[in-house]
């Protein structure tokens, strides 16, 4: 089991030093240094969070419900004019788009079986017909 963990903690570093990560976590910085991006990050997960708690209300209101789910509509709108976020969603979509990969490489070595890939049409970011 030693082995696993330790093969983990390799691959784990070697994502750190992978292009996806670093290009991820340089959008994220800046973005983070963009006073009008980080703010409105930062408000749209504020809203994600009261509209969470309004769900979790034995009687949620569905006024309040609808207004935080309005608000948060507007500052996700907010969020695709500035270029920062726009850009800091692309890197964190290529990011993920190579975690999954390695899960379906996992998944084949473990079962034989490649699950089926859902096709768009750009093979840029899919493992599953190579």
């Amino acid at each position: 089991m030693d082995m696993v963990f330790q093969k983990t903690r390799e691959l784990g570093e070697a994502l750190l030093q992978s292009e996806a990560y670093l290009n991820m976590k340089a959008a994220e910085d800046k973005a983070m240094a963009n006073a009008d991006a980080a703010q409105t990050m930062a408000g749209f997960l504020e809203k994600r969070g009261e509209l969470h708690a309004l769900m979790q209300s034995e009687n949620p209101d569905p006024v309040a419900m609808k207004r935080v789910s309005d608000e948060m509509d507007d500052l996700q709108d907010r969020m695709q004019m500035i270029d920062d976020v726009v850009a800091l969603t692309e890197a964190r979509n290529q990011f993920n788009s190579l975690i999954g990969q390695i899960n379906q490489v996992l998944q084949f070595i473990v079962t034989g079986r490649m699950e089926e890939a859902d096709c768009g049409g750009d093979c840029s970011a899919c493992g599953g017909c190579h």
